[in-house]
């Protein structure tokens, strides 16, 4: 199902465009992904690998909320709620095909030795504060791609907490696992990007 939004419908309110939907009107739906639209291909393409994959989840996002306009409770305004089914269809999708799973980043991690003393994989002639001596659209592309090589427990733990604003107790119920996990991965997930992230902010300065 290819839906495509159509540019020259107006714009309605939320209360408006949903009863519309539910009316099953077809500029409604066009009006829907049009006001929509936008916001879940960044999210799909954030969250995906690829282009494709975030193409295919747009449309089954799309799918995915018409077919539930239903049950739209509007607890909360239409804009989170398609957000949350955006990220719950990249889930699925990833979820689906298992990337990376073997996956580890114990090597990026603080390594002790025998006594306990802290011993760093990477120590920067730098100080990590040089990012802000890097052009801003230059330090999003590096960050984002570093991002992308985390194993996807990982990078969908920091995505969820740190980028898209999730709290901790919604970002287990979104994962399906305990709080002390999320801040578990989110610890771990943090400290990898960190080590991924020196070494190339290092050649910048």
């Amino acid at each position: 199902m290819v839906i495509q939004a159509a540019p020259d419908n107006p714009t309605l309110s939320e209360p408006e465009l949903v009863e519309c939907v539910r009316a099953g009107e077809d500029r409604c739906y066009d009006i829907f992904v049009r006001q929509f639209g936008a916001k879940v291909l960044a999210v799909a393409k954030r969250y995906l690998r690829s282009e494709a994959d975030a193409a295919d989840c747009f449309q089954d996002t799309f799918v995915a909320a018409f077919d539930s306009i239903d049950r739209f409770e509007q607890r909360s305004s239409l804009s989170t709620w398609i957000r949350s089914i955006t990220v719950n269809q990249c889930l699925m999708r990833i979820r689906a095909a298992s990337r990376r799973k073997e996956d580890s980043i114990d090597d990026l991690l603080p390594q002790f030795d025998s006594q306990g003393k802290r011993m760093a994989a990477y120590e920067p002639t730098h100080s990590s504060d040089a990012v802000v001596l890097i052009d801003k659209s230059q330090t999003k592309a590096l960050v984002r791609g570093k991002i992308d090589e985390l194993p996807d427990d990982y990078r969908m733990t920091l995505l969820l907490r740190d980028i898209d604003g999730y709290t901790t107790q919604e970002t287990a119920d979104i994962l399906g696992i305990s709080v002390n996990a999320v801040k578990t991965r989110l610890h771990r997930a943090r400290s990898a990007l960190k080590a991924l992230l020196e070494p190339e902010l290092e050649h910048w300065t």
